[in-house]
């Protein structure tokens, strides 16, 4: 009986072992699929679809979600050529700059987006840039980096993503087109 008891307990113990999950401790970015743009709620093509005077968003599409991140800071600049007061030349302007700080496993690691107008004056050839700063709360290890992505469907643009020991980032920028009414 007394050997029966033992292997009973080693049996026990053996399952109990093998049955633990293995936990992920590493801290990554996430990887991304493009850039998306919209107006009054509908996919827009950056190329054709954009206008002077439209309220657009702009949303960096997360492929894959990042992994063991405390603070995440998005930067987000939009650069467009601007009519100046002599009515003759178009100057790229800084119509929109932001900074965006959120805890991305805490509150929100949702997909990041601004929204931002286009000036009535506005036209022609623009540009959405895109960073991010993650914190980790684990120790960093090296994700597929992203890269460039066709205006094939409705995402377009590119996005890479870094990491380190400590921290990762993202960066990006997307072309598009602002046409005239």
């Amino acid at each position: 009986m007394r050997h029966y008891s033992l292997f009973l307990v080693l049996t026990c113990i053996l399952l109990s072992l093998s049955s633990c999950e293995k936990n992920d401790y590493s801290s990554y970015p996430p990887t991304w699929k493009g850039f998306q743009f919209t107006c009054n709620d509908q996919v827009v093509n950056p190329r054709t679809g954009i206008f002077a005077g439209d309220v657009i968003t702009v949303t960096a599409l997360q492929d894959q979600k990042g992994h063991l991140i405390n603070g995440t800071t998005y930067n987000w600049d939009v650069i467009v050529p601007v009519l100046q007061e002599d009515g003759l030349i178009y100057k790229n302007d800084t119509i929109f700059s932001k900074s965006i700080h959120t805890n991305y496993d805490g509150t929100d690691n949702g997909d990041p987006s601004i929204k931002f107008t286009i000036p009535t004056n506005a036209l022609g050839q623009s540009v959405v840039i895109f960073s991010a700063i993650y914190s980790y709360s684990g120790n960093g290890i090296q994700v597929a980096d992203g890269g460039t992505y066709d205006s094939s469907g409705n995402v377009s643009g590119n996005i890479t993503s870094t990491s380190a020991a400590l921290t990762g980032g993202s960066k990006g920028s997307v072309r598009f087109v602002v046409n005239q009414r």
